[in-house]
């Protein structure tokens, strides 16, 4: 009768290492650091002024380790197979001139955020009516923002730049 509790015993252990095994190899290898990105037109207020208005990429890590961030990128897409020609992506460059700006690469632990300020004017990367608007980290893998963010920010662009030229 002991030897099947000591049998029980093993199995359970045995199924609990095997366990913590199968988890740390999905933890380290499998699973990748997720970056959330969103683009929106946004000013920058603070002390009695009001800077702006700039085309804002944020990103931040949602874990499960840090990331580095190195560049901005979109896609231009259509689905029909005519419209395709002309070059598929384009890189954005960094606001240099913008103090607020991070600078890449940057490194993000879990939960830090990284923002990039660009200026919002009529030859802006939005002008092109981008499909897709992402960050880059440095193993190449591309973190889109959400079509709703890129949608509203390209609307709200596209609304104050005709009022401009129709004026």
């Amino acid at each position: 009768m002991k030897e099947i509790y000591s049998l029980y015993i093993s199995v359970a252990a045995l199924v609990v290492s095997a366990f913590s095994l199968g988890w740390n190899f999905y933890k380290d290898v499998i699973l990748k650091p997720r970056l959330k990105v969103t683009v929106a037109i946004t000013q920058i207020t603070g002390s009695g002024r009001t800077e702006g208005p700039y085309i804002t990429v944020s990103g931040v890590n949602h874990g499960p380790g840090p990331i580095i961030v190195n560049g901005m990128l979109g896609k231009k897409a259509s689905w029909l197979p005519f419209r395709r020609k002309g070059p598929k992506y384009f890189y954005v460059m960094e606001g240099y001139d913008n103090p607020h700006s991070d600078r890449f690469p940057k490194r993000l632990e879990i939960g830090d955020s990284v923002n990039q300020f660009l200026p919002c004017d009529s030859e802006a990367f939005l002008s092109i009516d981008p499909s897709h608007m992402g960050l880059r980290d440095t193993f190449g893998r591309m973190h889109w923002a959400s079509r709703r963010s890129l949608k509203g920010a390209k609307s709200e662009f596209f609304e104050k730049f005709q009022k401009k030229q129709e004026n």
